[in-house]
């Protein structure tokens, strides 16, 4: 039996908002399986002292977890 979990994480690029995005993808996909949703909560800009820009996304996970019953030592 599936059941659904959710957990936030937070991506930074120093290229675009949808690259933080892959880096939240592509580091979740190392430990999560069955992604469903990611939901962006927020978006923003800082700027370093030397004017480059950081874009840094949160996002919410959804995903599909195995029941304790079904899980393989």
């Amino acid at each position: 039996m599936l059941q659904g979990k959710s957990n936030e994480l937070i991506g930074i690029s120093r290229v675009s908002f949808e690259d933080a995005l892959k880096e939240i993808l592509a580091r979740a996909n190392k430990t999560l399986r069955g992604i469903r949703e990611i939901r962006v909560i927020s978006k923003k800009v800082s700027i370093a002292d030397d004017g480059a820009l950081d874009y840094c996304v949160r996002a919410h996970l959804r995903f599909d977890m195995t029941g304790p019953d079904e899980l393989h030592w």
